[in-house]
């Protein structure tokens, strides 16, 4: 049953609401009127006895390290490997800062917004999106399936402005260094794997990742069954880039059950089998560097073949589809060079009329 008592403190009167019923632990709080607690008591008591009542007491005996554990082991895990294994890295620096032992319903907003300006001093914004969508999510698997009852604090603090997405891209004079570059590169399949980037504009991990069995010579096109977003796609092949893969096949044994540019030896750490595109790094830096082009990145390649295609007259939605984005968004940061190409198409018609030669 429900009891109200009054308590005398410094400034006035406090009003304690208690419920015991047996069965169940007893529960009470504390509010400034008889009607607060009264209310809050029938209902909280009414609750318990339909056995809907969710203790927030039971929020504070599960660690944050708990929590953690089993959202990468439950939830985490079941995503993209990439994404897998990012949001591990995040975990650990919620962890290191928020603290393995201190309680999950004790995690307020005012702890996370402090989290984030911490975070913000040492990281970029982007880094700390990501920390905090994490967070969100494993407060939002709480709640909703495991029965823990706790409130988002992420959904109460102002999240970092996202950053305006790099957009670098090389024109055909610098594009022709860098292969030239790479093919003089130790490396032999240096040259073929740039190539293929600034061909297809597949991300640098979808094209390390590559068997033969997955190229299509005939169709020109390259069958794509896991990517980043989880859906399969195909990508439509050069006939330059057919005619280079077709060299660079004819050197391969066993062909179809190997991978394109990489050995088998080369994918033996979880790290490189999620992104096996870094066993190109050193090369392409130095590669970047001979052709005089210090300040690209390897991802630049797959914004430079957006580029051009664009530029090229191609619509974004088939742009979307071939860089494999699910909506328009993601590409509708190269629509200012398809109006920049239509001035300068424009502009040769300047003189119409005018008269003038």
């Amino acid at each position: 049953m429900a009891r109200v008592t009054k308590r005398k403190k410094m400034n006035g009167w406090s009003f304690i609401a208690t419920i015991r019923i047996k069965g169940y632990p007893s529960v009470s709080r504390t509010f400034d009127t008889k009607g607060e607690a009264s209310a809050w008591a029938a209902k909280t008591e009414d609750s318990i006895k339909a056995k809907k009542y969710n203790d927030p007491r039971l929020a504070m005996n599960v660690s944050f390290g708990q929590a953690v554990e089993k959202y990468l082991d439950t939830i985490s895990c079941n995503k993209a490997i990439t994404t897998h294994m990012r949001e591990k890295a995040s975990a650990a620096r919620l962890l290191e800062q928020i603290g393995t032992e201190t309680p999950f319903g004790s995690i307020s907003t005012p702890i996370v917004a402090q989290y984030r300006d911490r975070r913000m001093k040492v990281v970029s914004a982007y880094s700390v999106r990501q920390e905090l969508a994490l967070l969100s999510h494993l407060f939002t698997k709480a709640k909703k399936e495991w029965g823990i009852p706790v409130e988002n604090p992420v959904a109460g603090i102002e999240r970092p402005a996202p950053p305006h997405g790099r957009t670098r891209f090389l024109n055909d004079e610098e594009a022709s260094r860098l292969l030239e570059a790479c093919r003089k590169a130790r490396n032999k399949s240096l040259y073929y794997f740039i190539l293929t980037l600034l061909h297809t504009g597949m991300r640098a991990s979808e094209a390390a990742g590559l068997y033969w069995r997955q190229i299509n010579f005939k169709k020109r096109v390259v069958y794509l069954p896991d990517t980043k977003n989880k859906d399969p796609r195909w990508v439509p092949l050069t006939k330059e880039l057919v005619a280079e893969l077709s060299n660079l096949r004819e050197l391969t044994e066993g062909r179809d059950e190997k991978l394109v540019f990489l050995d088998e030896g080369q994918l033996q750490t979880d790290r490189v089998k999620a992104r096996p595109g870094i066993k190109f790094r050193e090369a392409f830096d130095a590669a970047k560097k001979r052709a005089g082009l210090p300040d690209i990145h390897m991802h630049d390649l797959r914004h430079t073949a957006a580029s051009h295609l664009i530029m090229a007259g191609v619509d974004i939605r088939t742009l979307a589809d071939i860089l494999g984005h699910r909506t328009l968004q993601m590409v509708q940061r190269y629509t200012h060079l398809l109006h920049d190409h239509k001035l300068e198409a424009i502009d040769k018609i300047g003189k119409l009329g005018r008269g003038q030669e």
